[in-house]
């Protein structure tokens, strides 16, 4: 008798869960594609940060989202609740490590509606924080972006950023194209040089 009481008890609280499911932060972590759904939605907290994804089973096949070089990237709230519950205004948390253990405030400078009147989508606009540096993930180059809705719903985005490495390589590459181009061109003076040389020359043979 107790284990059916408990059993009904549990489905009636995982049926709440849904209907409570309001808002949630694309592309999402450990939803295929990144799209997603009411039965998507989490409750980050201190605790779980990506509510019941497991992150260290999740990061390394989540469908990302690149940074620019200032730090700024474009991610979508949605909400399946008109009103308040489904706020798209969000608060966002990274993690440089990718591990979901040490997160710093990110800040949003586009945010969404906290009261809105219908159902749908808005673009978010994220900064990391200055001189953040993503180094999780098997390659070496995962953040992770817990958001949290003024209603308390959300989830994790991973967030992926050039690597260090490689903007080293541009670099070095761009400042050995601008010695190469310097030395070309002290080489063509020089020719013209002598090519005018020449030309005196031959003008005082005829003179």
């Amino acid at each position: 008798m107790f284990s059916k009481v408990f059993t009904s008890a549990a489905l009636v609280l995982a049926l709440v869960f849904q209907v409570s499911a309001h808002a949630a932060v694309a592309p999402a972590l450990g939803v295929a594609g990144g799209k997603p759904v009411r039965a998507n939605v989490q409750r980050p907290s201190t605790a779980k940060p990506c509510g019941t994804v497991n992150i260290a089973s999740t990061i390394n096949s989540a469908t990302t989202v690149a940074a620019n070089a200032a730090g700024v990237f474009a991610v979508t709230g949605t909400n399946f609740n008109a009103g308040a519950d489904g706020s798209r205004s969000f608060t966002a948390k990274v993690d440089a490590t990718g591990k979901g253990t040490k997160f710093v405030a990110a800040k949003i400078t586009t945010n969404g509606l906290a009261a809105p009147t219908n159902v749908g989508s808005q673009a978010l606009s994220v900064t990391l924080p200055a001189g953040t540096k993503c180094t999780g993930g098997t390659t070496g180059n995962k953040c992770l972006v817990s958001f949290t809705s003024t209603s308390g719903f959300g989830n994790c985005v991973v967030v992926t950023q050039a690597k260090a490495a490689k903007r080293e390589y541009l670099r070095t590459g761009t400042l050995a194209a601008r010695a190469l181009l310097a030395e070309l061109a002290e080489l063509e003076a020089r020719a013209e040089e002598s090519i005018e040389v020449v030309k005196r020359g031959v003008s005082s043979w005829f003179a």
